[in-house]
C-alpha cells in the first residue's frame, strides 16, 4: 500500500465540432502533433482518441470524440499540472474554429438569466472592506474590466473571494515563490492559480504582461485563470505582491492574454 498517493486533480473540457468522430480526430490529430512537440510534448494515438503528454511533467491529457447530432463532441481530461500546456493547445483549435467550447443550453439560459458584467462584480468587491483590505486593483485594470465579457459570474465572484483569502494569509509572511501553490490551494484557489508565466510568453508577450506600477513597467506574472476558449467563457487576473502593503495590486482583468502558443 502506498501511504500518501492523492490522484491528480482532473478538469473536463467540452467542445463541439461539425465533422464526424473519424474526421475530427484527423483534424485534431493534424493540428496537435507539430503543437505538443513546439511545447515539448508528444501524441499518442488509441482506439479512444489522443493523448498529450509533455517532458518533466506527470500525467496525460486525454482527447476523446463521440458522435453528436450536428457532427462530434470532444472530450478532453486534463490533471491540473498539464492545464496550461493543454490550454495552449486547444486554443489555437478554438481559434481556428476548428473546435467549439460546448455550453449546455438550459445551463446557459439560468446563467444569463441572473447574469452580472465582470467590472459589475469586480465592483462590488470594490465596495466591501475585506476586500480592499486585501487587494488593490490598478485603474488600468479597470478599464480591461469594463471590456471583459466573461459571463460565469458566479465564479468570478468566488474567484475573487477567495483571492482576497489567498492575500490575508500572505501578509506580514514574506513567502517564497516554491510555496504560493500550496497556500492558493489551501485558500481554494488551486486549480486556477499559477505563481509565474513561462520565459517563453515573457520573451515574446512580455509587453502584454507589464503596467505600470511605483513609476516603473512591472511585470503581473502571478495569476488565476477561469475556463478555457472564447472570451465569453474564459478570463484571467494578473496581478503581483507587494510585501510592503500587504496586499495583492491587481495589474490585469480580462481576456485571457496571449499563450506561448501565439507567436
Amino acid at each position: 500500500m502506498r501511504v500518501g498517493f492523492r490522484h491528480p486533480t482532473m478538469e473536463t473540457w467540452e467542445y463541439t465540432c461539425n465533422q464526424s468522430p473519424s474526421e475530427a480526430f484527423q483534424t485534431v490529430r493534424h493540428f496537435v502533433r507539430t503543437k505538443v512537440q513546439e511545447l515539448k510534448g508528444g501524441v499518442a494515438l488509441n482506439g479512444e482518441g489522443i493523448d498529450l503528454d509533455f517532458i518533466d511533467i506527470g500525467g496525460v491529457a486525454r482527447i476523446r470524440f463521440a458522435k453528436s447530432k450536428d457532427g462530434s463532441h470532444v472530450t478532453v481530461t486534463v490533471p491540473d499540472a498539464l492545464r496550461d500546456k493543454t490550454f495552449a493547445v486547444l486554443s489555437g483549435l478554438v481559434s481556428k474554429r476548428k473546435l467549439t467550447p460546448f455550453e449546455r443550453p438550459e445551463l446557459e439560459i439560468i446563467e444569463r438569466k441572473a447574469f452580472m458584467k465582470a467590472i459589475d462584480v469586480l465592483k462590488s468587491h470594490l465596495a466591501k472592506p475585506d476586500f480592499t483590505k486585501h487587494v488593490d486593483v490598478l485603474p488600468v485594470a479597470l478599464a480591461h474590466a469594463e471590456q471583459c465579457v466573461y459571463e460565469h459570474d458566479g465564479k468570478l465572484d468566488k474567484a475573487l473571494t477567495h483571492l482576497a483569502g489567498f492575500a490575508a494569509k500572505r501578509a506580514g509572511k514574506n513567502i517564497p515563490l516554491y510555496r504560493l501553490a500550496a497556500l492558493a490551494k489551501d485558500s481554494a484557489l488551486g486549480k486556477l492559480y499559477r505563481p509565474e508565466v513561462s520565459d517563453t510568453v515573457v520573451r515574446y508577450h512580455g509587453n502584454r504582461y507589464r503596467f505600470e506600477y511605483n513609476g516603473k513597467p512591472t511585470l503581473f506574472a502571478e495569476h488565476i485563470t477561469m475556463g478555457g476558449g472564447y472570451p465569453n467563457v474564459c478570463m484571467s487576473i494578473h496581478f503581483i505582491w507587494d510585501e510592503a502593503l500587504g496586499k495583492i495590486v491587481i495589474g490585469y482583468f480580462g481576456e485571457h492574454l496571449p499563450t506561448s502558443h501565439d507567436k
